[in-house]
């Protein structure tokens, strides 16, 4: 790419963003979420868990042709870590989901991952070496970036610096429509990237952080409005490189 046009992509990705992201694979996100993104011309970083995914697998594995992304969230979303070795975990909640996603997506795919429950305490040792364990899996697996759900907008320097480290806001537990107007204004003001986390979308079995059809269709006009650009994990992690 010529100097100037690498220049202009950066400033670009640089100059804020927005990415919808949907954690678990639930039955709700391909029922609810996905039309309604596709009535606005949005695409989604759908962070799939295979044990929730396995009964519709197909539907899924025909999100990426949509323009939509599929990223790894384990086989079984196990949260206790504390007791597993790195190869152990590997072996068990990655190869098979990585190896399904290679073929769903194409070896080109971004390769992003979600932590589930937030938990990064993989294996024995301080907060600081369970952390390191757990990015150096990662990294081995050829996984570029990981996702938590809480934290501010995040800088591009942050980025760059701790892709495995990106921030973001859960949508249905303690963040409200005026709290994801106001973080996504932060992000505009600041020129940072906002990621929201999205669980259940209207009915089904999961009432932790669900918000309903109509709440969802109602923060995506919020984010139409907000000024920012609407881009996948991916998409926004190469911008951003």
């Amino acid at each position: 790419m010529p100097k100037a046009a690498a220049a202009a992509a950066t400033a670009e990705a640089d100059a804020g963003a927005v990415s919808l992201t949907y954690d678990d694979g639930l039955s709700s996100q391909l029922d609810t979420a996905v039309p309604a993104l596709e009535r606005r011309g949005m695409h989604g970083t759908f962070y799939v868990t295979w044990d929730n995914i396995v009964d519709r697998a197909d539907d899924w594995a025909r999100l990426p042709t949509r323009g939509h992304e599929l990223g790894a969230h384990t086989v079984s979303h196990s949260c206790n870590l504390g007791t597993l070795s790195a190869r152990a975990y590997a072996d068990r909640e990655f190869k098979p989901l990585e190896a399904w996603l290679d073929r769903v997506a194409g070896p080109g795919r971004a390769r992003d991952f979600a932590y589930p429950c937030d938990v990064t305490d993989l294996g024995p040792g301080t907060a600081n070496v369970e952390r390191a364990r757990y990015e150096a899996m990662l990294r081995r697996l050829r996984i570029q970036s990981a996702r938590n759900s809480e934290g501010p907008p995040n800088p591009a320097g942050w980025v760059r610096q701790h892709p495995f480290r990106l921030q973001a806001l859960a949508v249905g537990y303690d963040a409200q429509p005026l709290d994801v107007f106001n973080y996504l204004q932060r992000a505009r003001a600041a020129r940072h990237w906002a990621i929201l986390v999205f669980h259940q979308v209207g009915d089904g079995p999961e009432a932790d952080g669900a918000v309903s059809a109509a709440e969802h269709e109602a923060l995506l006009d919020i984010v139409a409005a907000s000024g920012l650009s609407v881009r996948t994990v991916g998409d926004q992690l190469r911008r951003m490189r």
